[in-house]
């Protein structure tokens, strides 16, 4: 059933997911690079109906389909979409012990430099949400 405003409902769910899962902030940074053109719209529109959509379904909290996430992109050797999802996870509630041994376990299954790859890809991208004061301070471990 289509609504008013032309959008499906599922894409009208996709886009409520995405801003959820993702987080208005990294959200907002990714249109903001997007292109104007109809291969982004139908990139979007795909993503936001077929994918996010999804992630409503019950049975996983976002903090899990995050470490899936982390997991399958680091198999699939992507590393673009890893930064996101790995703002994303800590957007999520994941912690940087986390997805540090999520990617060093990855080793085991993706070998080694899939692995290493994805530990200087999480590396950078906190550092820089860090610099960039978008780290939450709920992710961050306190000293003993």
């Amino acid at each position: 059933m289509a609504h008013t405003s032309g959008l499906s409902e599922k894409m009208l769910l996709g886009a409520k997911m995405t801003k959820e899962f993702l987080g208005p902030s990294l959200l907002e940074e990714l249109q903001a690079s997007s292109r104007q053109d109809i291969f982004t719209k139908v990139s979007k529109e795909y993503i936001a109906e077929t994918c996010f959509s999804s992630y409503a379904r019950p049975g996983l909290s976002f903090k899990e389909r995050s470490l899936m996430n982390i997991a399958m992109l680091i198999a699939l050797n992507r590393a673009p979409e890893l930064h996101i999802h790995i703002r994303a996870a800590i957007h999520n509630g994941l912690t940087e012990e986390t997805i540090c041994e999520a990617c060093r376990h990855a080793m085991i299954y993706c070998g080694v430099p899939a692995g290493r790859d994805a530990l200087a890809i999480a590396s950078d991208v906190i550092h820089k949400m860090k610099d960039e004061n978008q780290y939450p301070e709920t992710s961050v471990r306190q000293s003993l």
